[in-house]
């Protein structure tokens, strides 16, 4: 995907999404969607866990507060990192792209999980190979994120030109490519109908911020996350897009 000047993973656009969405948060649901990629993952104030795309930080401090385990982030993006040290300095933050992993933190994990993050890479399966690496023997792996729909394809997942969601998960794939990268493949929920919900909701948040946002970023930042994330709604509401949880273990 050719990079937009306007790109909702740089520091700016990560900052547009937390005012919209009321909190250091980049994906989809907010804090519904974190209880529910983690109601089956059992709390555990000793367990350490690791935020992979952890943008401002926010999930990562929502975990931690809620005493699921001790937490570190790695996010590529330099700003993002030094934001998230800054607010929430009890939590350990990395610049790292996911592949260097191994060679940026020292420790492994017992929980690994990307929220709204796996999708942005281009080499899923190297990644995921990288991220067994830090993982402790049996370690849970929770990837929550887009999901390709029935009737997904390139023409019907482009959004302004461009495909905004340009790796989502391939349901009938993933089982395979966590067994090539070390995990046992676990449970998949279907969060199809939940993503329509939770962007329909959003587009209307981002229509009632926009005095907000054209402050931030001015009007033409307002335009071009309207467009996007409308765009992205009708994509999902006819089926181009979904959502998913994937469950996966540390073999």
């Amino acid at each position: 995907m050719t990079p937009s000047p306007m790109n909702m993973n740089s520091y700016e656009g990560k900052r547009i999404l937390a005012l919209i969405r009321e909190g250091d948060y980049a994906h989809a649901g907010e804090e519904e969607a974190i209880e529910r990629a983690f109601r089956a993952v059992p709390k555990n104030g000793d367990s350490w866990m690791l935020d992979v795309g952890c943008g401002r930080g926010g999930s990562a401090e929502y975990l931690r507060r809620r005493r699921w385990g001790q937490v570190e982030g790695i996010d590529r993006d330099i700003e993002s990192i030094e934001y998230a040290r800054t607010t929430y300095p009890e939590i350990g933050f990395h610049v790292c792209d996911v592949l260097d992993v191994p060679r940026t933190v020292a420790r492994q994990f017992d929980v690994i999980y990307m929220l709204n993050a796996f999708y942005a890479f281009a080499e899923q399966r190297d990644a995921l190979a990288a991220l067994r690496k830090v993982a402790r023997p049996g370690a849970r792996l929770v990837i929550f994120d887009y999901a390709l729909g029935a009737k997904g394809n390139a023409e019907s997942l482009a959004v302004g030109g461009q495909v905004f969601i340009p790796h989502a998960i391939r349901v009938a794939e993933i089982a395979a490519m966590l067994r090539e990268a070390g995990w046992a493949p676990g449970t998949v929920e279907d969060l199809s109908i939940d993503y329509a919900r939770w962007y329909a909701t959003f587009v209307d948040r981002i229509q009632l911020k926009r005095v907000e946002i054209e402050n931030v970023g001015g009007a033409d930042w307002y335009q071009f996350v309207f467009s996007m994330y409308s765009g992205l709604h009708d994509v999902i509401a006819q089926g181009g897009l979904g959502g998913a949880i994937v469950h996966a273990a540390a073999d």
